[in-house]
């Protein structure tokens, strides 16, 4: 009898994971250090861009990284221990079940989601330095 618990981190998309929240560890840092180090340009007044609700760059960065880049490393870095919780907790009948009736899993692995949502977590946490480059500087600006 195996007594092992199966192992969800053979295969690439660990490393693509993996390295998609190390790359967003590191931009949402270099923003930290922009935002608290550098002088704000005129464009984006103490740190809040120009837009009509003064949206204030460092709470879209502490909201971005907490909510989006934190449960992303999460996984990422305990891939086994969440892949294992959740394989589990898709065996347990569910309300949704007892009230709807028997329900067919999705045919996607469990890890392929687990992917995605890593990699859409680190993009999606790089929106306050998007917001930076597009809105406080003149880098791009003809």
């Amino acid at each position: 009898m195996n007594t092992q618990p199966p192992e969800f981190d053979t295969g690439n998309w660990v490393k693509i994971a993996r390295f998609a929240v190390a790359a967003g560890t590191l931009l949402s840092t270099i923003t930290a250090v922009i935002l608290l180090m550098v002088d704000p340009p005129k464009q984006c007044a103490n740190w809040h861009l120009n837009d009509k609700h003064s949206t204030p760059l460092c709470e879209m960065w502490a909201a971005c990284v907490l909510f989006l880049l934190v449960p992303a490393c999460f996984i990422a870095f305990r891939w086994n221990w969440v892949a294992g919780r959740a394989a589990k907790h898709q065996r347990r009948k569910m309300l949704f079940e007892s009230l709807f009736g028997p329900m067919t899993p999705p045919s996607i692995p469990l890890t392929y989601f687990m992917v995605i949502v890593c990699v859409a977590g680190s993009m999606l946490s790089q929106l306050p330095l998007f917001a930076l480059v597009f809105q406080c500087s003149d880098w791009l600006r003809l």
